[in-house]
């Protein structure tokens, strides 16, 4: 939920209201504008009903009016700090024996404009160690991430995995009874979600949560690390994904997203990418300097093996295909070799291509044929990317799988 908007008429005909009169109208539930007639005119109050105290709630309001005259220029924009109502201005009748009329619009959004975003701070990546995980979506994305979310990361994260917090702070909003998704735009307002204030006052916001997949409340002060809530695919939702951002609102009550950096395996802060491999590490161990998963580095017996991003197949049938399967870190243009020896024999092949740089990961079919030599018995394959070794398999070719 990005803003609220709301537009409220009224007209007072001569001689209404005598004494004072109170009436409140709630945008979402959440931010109410109250206003407080008398003969000689109206209060207008606002007051966000589910703040904390360190909640700030950025309002823009305007007023157009018969016979009145405001207390002060408008459009005003402000900002409101916790649940308290606060008053905004005054609409004053002109003269009192004349009828008079008065409209009021606003739009909100949490968070204070005036925010400043410390392009220093690093982020811890946002689900549990031990997790190797890939950006399924990254800044400026084609698919959704344009305009006020051009900042905004999709983590490729399993329906149910663990939401952990980026960054310390306090959670200031959640949504969690939602229980609907899907890519169209009938969706857009129906994601369950967490919003965290940092303090620098930017927020960080985690989206597309499960049904009842919140697991910490208003006012709770989290540490990076901390678990938070469960990944789904509510709201505007191709599949199950988190939706990760980080944002201040604007002047002009539009969300500004802003790119953050993460500790990674490999750095201790850098923009992450659509299509990279990344997983927590701790900022007292050593960085890693790989370019491949070397542990999911796999011979497979068919694509549809590859699908799954698992095969514990050891033992090939002689004339088969084998899909060495190969994993990248960060997509990038990579010359990879591959060797092929049948043990104790001089029998080698050499197979040898260059990756593209939009692709995730790579594969290459290979089918061990010599009419001059046995194919069955023992191998070893030596995967290696830029002239460095990634790993050995071992694997068997028989007659009869």
């Amino acid at each position: 939920m990005r803003f609220g908007f709301f537009i409220l008429f009224l007209v007072c005909p001569i001689g209404f209201l005598i004494a004072k009169e109170h009436s409140e109208f709630c945008s979402m539930d959440r931010l109410c504008v109250i206003y407080v007639q008398d003969k000689t005119g109206v209060d207008i109050y606002f007051q966000n009903k589910i703040a904390i105290d360190e909640t700030y709630t950025t309002i823009s309001v305007n007023a157009t009016s018969k016979n009145m005259k405001s207390s002060l220029k408008l459009p005003l924009v402000t900002v409101l700090k916790g649940p308290k109502r606060k008053k905004l201005f005054r609409l004053n009748v002109n003269k009192p024996n004349k009828r008079w009329v008065y409209q009021i619009k606003y739009k909100w959004i949490l968070g204070n404009y005036s925010a400043s975003h410390d392009p220093k701070t690093v982020y811890e990546l946002p689900f549990e160690k031990g997790m190797k995980v890939r950006v399924y979506q990254g800044y400026k994305g084609t698919k959704s991430h344009q305009g006020d979310n051009r900042y905004s990361i999709d983590f490729g994260l399993k329906e149910g995995d663990l939401i952990t917090a980026a960054r310390d702070g306090i959670v200031i909003d959640t949504e969690q009874k939602n229980n609907e998704g899907g890519f169209e735009i009938k969706y857009i307002h129906s994601a369950n979600y967490i919003k965290i204030l940092h303090e620098d006052g930017t927020i960080g916001q985690y989206a597309h949560l499960r049904y009842m997949g919140v697991l910490v409340k208003r006012g709770q002060r989290v540490t990076a690390g901390t678990p938070i809530g469960y990944v789904g695919s509510t709201g505007f939702s191709d599949g199950p994904h988190l939706h990760f951002e980080v944002y201040k609102p604007t002047s002009h009550l539009r969300k500004k997203t802003i790119p953050t950096l993460f500790r990674t395996e490999s750095s201790d802060g850098e923009l992450v990418s659509e299509g990279q491999l990344h997983w927590r590490r701790d900022p007292n161990t050593a960085l890693v300097k790989i370019v491949s998963d070397m542990e999911e580095i796999q011979i497979c017996e068919s694509v549809q093996n590859l699908e799954r991003l698992g095969c514990d197949v050891t033992s090939f049938a002689k004339g088969s295909p084998l899909y060495f399967y190969i994993p990248l870190l960060k997509p990038s243009r990579h010359k990879i070799q591959i060797s092929v020896r049948k043990n104790g024999t001089s029998i080698l092949k050499l197979y040898n291509w260059e990756t593209n740089p939009e692709w995730w990961d790579t594969y290459l079919d290979v089918q061990l044929e010599d009419p001059s030599e046995s194919m069955e018995g023992d191998w070893t394959a030596v995967i290696s990317i830029d002239g460095v070794v990634q790993k050995e398999i071992e694997f068997q070719i028989t007659s009869v799988k």
